[in-house]
């Protein structure tokens, strides 16, 4: 409960509608008002609940009716939190969202065991991985495969070229799309999308600024060549 973002918390008090997991807590769900449609939309291992496909036909019906959706999952949304599937729907339905980041299970069990998930001396990356994925390989497949992985880098300029080229070199496809995400929350973020081998001719990038590679950073927001304003945020985003 403790850890819940206070634009969560300011987001969910003015919900119309909360499609919830089943892991958030009732601590987390008192703070919707009482006039509010809760609905449990979880899945649980060994249990079933709406599939995929009927979460998204959730948020899209409502939606449509005019109604401020919130989709609750715990922890942090983006992190095997099946966020990308919720997303195409919502652009196919030429639908306006908002993400709100939250406090991921990785983050929140190294401070509750008082660790670092990261050490200048002693660690340098830091990998996430599921033990459950729909394609069924082990947990060494996922560690090993640029292909089906994410990498995101911080610090990864002033030389971008050399970042880029590092990052082939481990495995990856000069043509993998991704995008650089400058001043992060704040007003004065920007986010420039791009492709690997075009990360040589990246300058002028603020910082600090998060590269994050991989196929989660390929969408129709950057298939044109005009820069496009985020919704809702003072954002910019720039095709490079």
């Amino acid at each position: 409960m403790d850890l819940l973002t206070l634009r969560a918390a300011s987001v969910l008090r003015a919900a119309d509608v909360v499609l919830h997991d089943d892991l958030v807590s009732q601590e987390i769900l008192a703070l919707v008002p009482r006039d509010v449609e809760v609905v449990n939309v979880g899945k649980r291992c060994g249990r079933h609940g709406s599939s995929q496909e009927q979460i998204n036909a959730l948020m899209v019906e409502h939606a449509r009716r005019g109604k401020r959706v919130v989709r609750l999952k715990s922890g942090d949304p983006a992190v095997f939190g099946r966020l990308r599937e919720e997303l195409d729907a919502l652009r196919q339905a030429e639908i306006s969202f908002e993400i709100v980041p939250g406090v991921t299970a990785a983050a929140a069990a190294a401070a509750s065991a008082s660790v670092t998930l990261t050490d200048r001396h002693a660690a340098s990356a830091l990998v996430l991985l599921t033990a459950h994925n729909c394609r069924k390989e082990p947990l060494t497949h996922s560690a090993l495969d640029p292909e089906h992985a994410t990498f995101a880098v911080y610090m990864p300029g002033p030389d971008y070229g050399r970042t880029a080229q590092e990052l082939i070199e481990l495995g990856l496809r000069p043509s993998a799309p991704c995008v650089i995400v400058s001043h992060a929350g704040r007003v004065t973020e920007k986010v420039y999308g791009t492709s690997l081998e075009g990360l040589a001719s990246i300058s002028g990038v603020a910082a600090p600024a998060v590269l994050i590679v991989g196929e989660v950073a390929r969408t129709d927001e950057f298939s044109s060549p005009t820069p496009v304003l985020e919704h809702s945020v003072p954002a910019r985003r720039q095709i490079l």
